[in-house]
């Protein structure tokens, strides 16, 4: 499945964007669906957009730093590995 992150916010404000194809297991992709729902909070954090891309549509989730949920931390991680302005 393809994701897409895009990051924005904190220190220095540097926009970053990231796609990566990878296989999401059903725990995580049952997380990313939850999320899509909830609203990010204000705050001078980080910010993360994810999108992940369905057949049936795009489903977006934002949040920042601090409500990126444990689970969710090593797909993020490796599309940061990739982020580029």
């Amino acid at each position: 499945m393809r994701v897409t992150l895009e990051t924005s916010g904190g220190f220095t404000g540097l926009r970053r964007t990231a796609t990566l194809d990878t296989d999401l297991d059903e725990s995580l992709d049952d997380l990313l669906r939850h999320l899509g729902s909830a609203e990010p909070s204000s705050s001078s954090q980080p910010r993360y957009r994810l999108t992940v891309h369905r057949p049936t549509g795009d489903q977006v989730a934002e949040l920042t730093e601090s409500e990126v949920p444990a689970a969710l931390r090593p797909l993020l991680a490796e599309l940061l590995r990739h982020a580029r302005p």
